[in-house]
């Protein structure tokens, strides 16, 4: 939990870095710890804040956005990828899956169609 967020003041942005492996209650838990020591120095400035980090899921960063914001009245820059680097690419896949909700169908689909299961491995005749 030592190196969860990390902030750095910048000349025109303060910068949350959150580690690759931090969970999300890890990163409410430090953020609930560090956003009042932030609001001292909020009382005159507003700099934004720019999270960069970890790639999040848009509920994550809701959350860490509401987090912020009843603390602050700041604006909030997320810094997500607008495409996955191979770096995402090659983690999603070392990801062990338990169960795969793949359908494979042949044929057609036209509009409204809809696909039911037959047996447990249907794609397997």
């Amino acid at each position: 939990m030592k190196n969860v967020i990390s902030v750095q003041l910048k000349k025109d942005v303060i910068l949350f870095k959150i580690s690759e492996n931090a969970g999300q209650e890890e990163i409410i838990k430090v953020l609930k710890k560090k956003l009042p020591e932030l609001k001292k120095l909020y009382q005159q400035e507003k700099t934004p804040i720019r999270v960069t980090g970890k790639v999040l899921k848009n509920k994550e960063i809701d959350e860490i956005q509401d987090l912020i914001q009843k603390e602050l009245d700041v604006v909030i820059d997320f810094d997500t990828p607008k495409t996955l680097g191979l770096a995402s690419i090659t983690k999603t896949f070392e990801k062990e899956t338990l169960i795969s909700e793949t359908t494979f169908h042949r044929g057609s689909l036209r509009s409204r169609p809809k696909i039911r299961k037959r047996r447990k491995h249907s794609c397997f005749r």
